[in-house]
Parts: C-alpha cells; structure tokens; sequence
C-alpha cells in the first residue's frame, strides 16, 4: 500500500487525499448506491474524504449521466432525465427556451416524475447560455470507457501502486490550493500553463475524466476543481464551503510526493501561514 502522503502532511490537509483506481475488483463493505437510485457521486467522495471510507462505482449502479461521464463509463445520455444527448444540451443550459423540438422536450417535462425535476428541465441550469455552447462543452470534455468494471474511491493509504491509480485528488482551501499549485510546479517553471481550472466541469469530472487526460499527455497537469455548484452544495453539510478539490495523475502525485522534502512547504514562510 501507498505510504501516508507527505504532501497533506506538509500542507496540513486533515482530509484524506482520495485515490481513484480502475479495477475489475469489487471492494468489500465499500459505499454503493443501490440499483435504480439516483446518486451523486460527489456524496461519496465526501465520506471516503472525510472518514476514510471507500466507495465502488459501475456502470450499472452509477445512474446520474454526468456522473457516469466524470468516472469514465461513456456517455450514457439515456440515464439523464432529458433522455438524450439533444435534451442533456438544453437541460444544461436555458431549458425549454433553447431546445430545438418543443414539443418533444415538453413531453419529457411532463413524464417528470416531481415538481422539482420539471422546474429544472423548464427552467434549465443555465451553466451554458444555450444548447450550442454545450455541445462545444461536450467536445472539449474529455471522454473515456473504462476497461475496467468499476471505479473505486479510497484513501491514498488503502492505494496499492500496482493498481491502474488514475487521479489522487486533495481537498483544500485557498492557502493549501497555494500550497499545492506551487509544489505541482516545483520543477516546471511554469507560470500559466502548470495547472487548470476546470470550470466548466462538473465535480467529478474535474478529479476524473479531466484529471485522467493530464495523466495521458506528455505534460501533466494539476486540476483544480469544485467550481461546479451542484458539486458544492453536494458536499458543503460535509466539507464545508470554503475548499475545492486538487487532483493530479498518479505520476505527477509521485513526483510532488518527493519533492516536498526540497520545497518551501517545509520551511517557515508556509508553516506560518498554515498553522496560523
């Protein structure tokens, strides 16, 4: 198993930092959403922050569309409750106003099965300004197919090297959100291209399938997520409101891992700022 990680010991994280593995495995006793429920998957990773719990994720338990994209089982539009790729577009921006069939969009408004549901499918979530823009988001986001059967949360300590470990993500506010940018850009000299911002991610997707891609590309980067605010008021009775998430690919974890050592998060200027 992974050594306790020098990297939250130094920033002063308290949190577990959660790794995000691939596997064809299933856990034992880990958190799942039963079969048919609707889940956020940002709950879970929550628990497995907070109280060291381990989480499993299928394609089958996983019923929430943007979920399933942020873990890495495709794009299953017909999980969502617009029911297709056209619907999620207008869903996720102006609603019925944008949608390009009315008439259809309107039907799935009516089947919705509460109040609520039907307000956000007429209203939208105006995350986009309308269903073009988010069919640009949708290409720009990057897409992945597990080849594994399920997708596990655990903390970094519970982590064997030898799994196929695709994200290692901290949970921090802005001092350790500094903390951490500058320690992911120790030996780069990057000034902007060293880390993201994942904006327009949900969530998940920021530590998943956005963190997955750095870990793929000759030059990997952190990724510093949360900005989506369903995520937030998701996990605020948990986290509270004043963090985000910061994931980085297993390599660029390890590398960071080593040079804490070197680094300034050992030397006084940061121990001030971190215990004060």
């Amino acid at each position: 198993m992974l050594h306790p990680s020098q990297i939250a010991r130094a920033a002063g994280i308290n949190t577990h930092p959660v790794a995000i593995v691939w596997t064809d495995k299933k856990p034992e006793k880990a958190l799942e959403f039963r079969p048919g429920t609707w889940g956020c998957v940002m709950w879970f990773f929550a628990k497995v922050a907070t109280d060291g719990k381990t989480a499993v994720f299928s394609r089958d338990t996983t019923t929430c569309a943007g979920g399933c994209m942020g873990l890495g089982f495709g794009r299953p539009f017909d999980k969502h409750a617009s029911r297709s790729e056209e619907g999620f577009c207008s869903f996720l921006s102006n609603g019925i106003e944008g949608a390009r069939d009315k008439k259809a969009y309107q039907e799935i408004i009516d089947r919705s099965f509460d109040g609520h549901h039907k307000k956000m499918l007429t209203e939208g979530e105006r995350f986009l300004k309308n269903p073009s823009v988010v069919k640009k988001w949708l290409k720009n986001l990057p897409e992945y197919d597990a080849k594994d059967r399920y997708v596990v949360m655990k903390p970094v300590t519970q982590a064997d090297p030898n799994e196929e470990i695709k994200s290692i993500v901290f949970v921090a506010n802005a001092d350790r959100i500094a903390a951490l940018s500058t320690l992911a850009n120790f030996v780069t000299g990057n000034v902007r291209n060293g880390i993201i911002v994942a904006a327009g991610a949900a969530g998940c997707q920021a530590m998943g399938v956005c963190t997955y891609a750095e870990g793929d590309s000759e030059t990997p980067r952190a990724v510093v997520g949360l900005t989506d605010l369903s995520a937030r008021k998701a996990v605020r009775p948990t986290l509270g409101k004043d963090v985000l998430t910061f994931s980085v690919p297993f390599a660029l974890y390890q590398e960071m891992e080593e040079n804490v050592k070197d680094s300034c998060l050992e030397l006084d200027l940061w121990k001030e700022l971190r215990d004060t």
